[in-house]
């Protein structure tokens, strides 16, 4: 059934409590005494989170206080009505996905009420008080007490206590005002059908339902507070909007209920098992109430397999790009020839994409692909009549490349299977400053890249977050080698120039110059191996090989390469860079024990053996960058950005405290272990 906003009519019944002088407010008291209520409700949604509540109750309260002192009893009949504001905490409880979500409300009620007290038994005998706590008819002093016979209340209120004008209150309003705050827990039997258990305190704006006042003297005085009514109730209601015919079938379907019991969600969609039309939806597809992808230009592919927003009419292939009317025509021969002896047979199908025992996204292979990594994570495009950007600071990351497609340029770091690792990849990144513009998936075609949807992006950081899907890690903090090929004033056809040579990147550094390389090698010798082939068969005499570590240049000497040529001068190499660094930054021999550069800090936010709860999850979404590490013990164990010094730490720690999280504390990530602040002080 449609996700709706729909009104409900409700019935209840519970108990009526009172609070006042009587009784000392329940104070040592047994609440014995509560009596029986009704109610009807009329509940108005305004928005998903908020609710308008009409409230009609009809009951009794009573109270009787038998002691050494005072002997009291009365009871008022209550009719009020109430209209109240309720929140169901959406979007931490979904009423159209969970089987139940607990509600608060408050608002303003008008009662009436007449009070009654038991003066008298069946015979009109008038009850007097002994202290031997028995009742008589004749009061103790009573000069024929001897001849006092006991009676036995029979617990009709008989006596209008207002009518009494004990303590000259007149003919007082029994009418009055409250202020209901209710909280409660409702459940969703079926898509039509709820069941509550809830209550509602009665701040009245009265303190004579008891007809116990200041005015009152002896065993009479009251005080200044206000009585007060609390109702607690159970009650079920039913949603009044109309069923069209096609779905009077949905009530109380085989799969309704089974979602009541059957919260499963394989697929990840946000949709259950018991009520997804289309099952295995792959985690890039956002789709609608029944699970299934959407399709915004209605050209029968969906979104997230769509190369291409088509005009209504228009006539698309399987990857919902416009073909034309022949090649549509050519489509339906190839289908009504199904001998293929005309025109032979021809392989078009989509692909599919399903998980394994292991959770992970398994795709077949599609035409126009290979089955290699599709996604990327795009750090900076261009079109190629611009001037390349300032990315040269992405040199030290070893996925850093450079792509063309097309007219564009894209500079991308990371190439991934699964969409999940793209997510996780961009998360971490992000948490060490850098911007990611965004997730591209390569077209079927091979010819651009299209950029998944934010909304997407998201969805899958929240399931990558609740999986306890650990972030990979940056640090680089082994040297890796690149073969710098030239330096140019502007950008050239590298295709052309170093034909035949692989995995070409380039990039424009701060000076200006667009430097070209190839390859990524974790060790000096793979990549002066490179530097040679080129010299030899390419004639590329100028190249040579260059080191990053930490995702910044350093030196061939800093790097650990041992046998330089004796040329060789580290000091001239280091005023060669093109971020210069002063000659006093060389590391020393006698450096310290410990290197600055090699610290980091985050902030332990939480700890988890099984699923995370859904409020903290949404805490770890507004954090954002919240990295999970599994643990040997089966934990899993979510860490903050990280940050490069103490104080930063520090200014962190004081801003997750307000999301209210149980015991963040600082951890520092030294040499790919976390320590506590104490144990990094003994290692320094």
């Amino acid at each position: 059934m449609n996700s709706v906003l729909k009104p409900r009519i409700g019935i209840g019944t519970g108990t009526v409590a009172y609070f006042g002088e009587i009784q000392q407010y329940q104070s040592g008291f047994s609440s014995t005494v509560n009596r029986m209520g009704g109610n009807v409700t009329l509940n108005a949604p305004l928005t998903q989170a908020f609710n308008l509540e009409f409230l009609a109750v009809y009951g009794k309260v009573s109270a009787n206080e038998r002691t050494l002192t005072r002997n009291l009893n009365f009871e008022s009949r209550v009719r009020m009505a109430s209209v109240s504001l309720q929140y169901n905490f959406y979007p931490f409880f979904d009423p159209t996905r969970s089987f139940f979500n607990p509600y608060v409300g408050i608002g303003f009620s008008t009662f009436e009420f007449l009070s009654k007290t038991d003066l008298y038994d069946a015979n009109g005998q008038k009850y007097y008080y002994w202290t031997d706590g028995s009742i008589m008819n004749l009061a103790q002093n009573d000069p024929g007490a001897n001849n006092a016979k006991p009676l036995i209340r029979d617990y009709t209120y008989e006596t209008d206590l207002r009518e009494q004008n004990i303590d000259s209150l007149g003919k007082y309003k029994e009418q009055s005002f409250a202020i209901p705050i209710s909280f409660g827990v409702e459940f969703h039997m079926t898509p039509r059908v709820d069941f509550r258990i809830g209550a509602t305190l009665n701040y009245t704006f009265t303190d004579l339902l008891d007809n116990i006042s200041v005015a009152g003297s002896g065993e009479r005085k009251g005080d200044a507070r206000n009585d007060f009514i609390l109702y607690s109730n159970i009650g079920i209601s039913y949603d009044l909007e109309k069923l069209k015919k096609e779905d009077e079938d949905e009530f109380l379907t085989e799969e309704e209920l089974l979602a009541l019991y059957d919260r499963t969600d394989w697929d990840s969609d946000g949709v259950i098992d018991a009520l997804d039309d289309c099952f295995a939806t792959p985690l890039e597809a956002l789709v609608n109430e029944f699970g299934c992808p959407l399709d915004t230009d209605e050209d029968g592919v969906p979104d997230y397999f769509d190369e291409e927003v088509t005009p209504k009419g228009n006539y698309v292939n399987q990857y919902g790009v416009t073909i034309t009317e022949a090649e549509f025509l050519r489509i339906q021969q190839l289908l009504i020839d199904s001998t293929g002896l005309a025109y032979g047979f021809e392989e078009d199908f989509l692909r599919v994409d399903f998980k394994n025992d292991k959770g992970q996204i398994v795709k077949t292979k599609g035409r126009g692909e290979d089955g290699n990594k599709s996604y990327v994570v795009i750090v900076g495009k261009e079109h190629k009549s611009i001037s390349a950007n300032d990315l040269h600071q992405y040199l030290g990351y070893t996925d850093f490349e450079t792509v063309t497609k097309g007219d564009t340029v894209y500079y991308v770091l990371g190439k991934y299977e699964f969409i999940e690792d793209a997510v996780a990849a961009k998360t971490s990144l992000e948490n060490q400053g850098v911007v990611v513009d965004e997730i591209g998936k390569e077209t079927r075609n091979n010819s651009d890249f299209k950029a998944i949807n934010t909304e997407v992006v998201d969805k899958i950081e929240k399931i990558n977050i609740a999986a306890g899907k650990p972030l990979p890690e940056y640090n680089e903090s082994k040297p890796s080698f690149r073969v710098k090929l030239g330096t140019f004033d502007t950008p050239i056809n590298a295709d052309s120039i170093y034909r035949g040579i692989e995995n070409i990147t380039f990039a424009k550094g701060q000076d200006g110059k667009v430097r070209y390389y190839a390859g990524v090698y974790d060790s000096y010798k793979d990549a002066k191996t490179l530097s040679r082939t080129l010299v030899e068969k390419k004639g590329i005499v100028e190249n040579e090989v260059v080191a990053y570590q930490d995702q910044k240049r350093i030196s061939l000497k800093e790097a650990g390469v041992l046998f330089l040529p004796n040329s060789y001068d580290e000091s001239k190499e280091i005023a060669s860079f093109v971020e210069p660094r002063p000659l006093d930054t060389i590391p020393k021999r006698d450096k310290p024990k410990i290197d600055p550069a090699s610290i980091n800090y985050q902030i332990l936010l939480g700890s988890f053996e099984n699923e995370i709860p859904i409020d903290v999850i949404q805490k770890f979404l507004s954090i954002g960058g919240v990295q999970p590490i599994k643990e040997k013990d089966g934990t899993t164990k979510y860490y903050s950005k990280k940050v490069n010094t103490l104080k930063e730490a520090e200014d962190l720690l004081k801003e997750y405290q307000g999301y209210q999280l149980t015991d963040p504390s600082i951890k520092v990530l030294y040499k790919g272990k976390y320590l506590t602040l104490e144990e990094f002080e003994k290692k320094q």
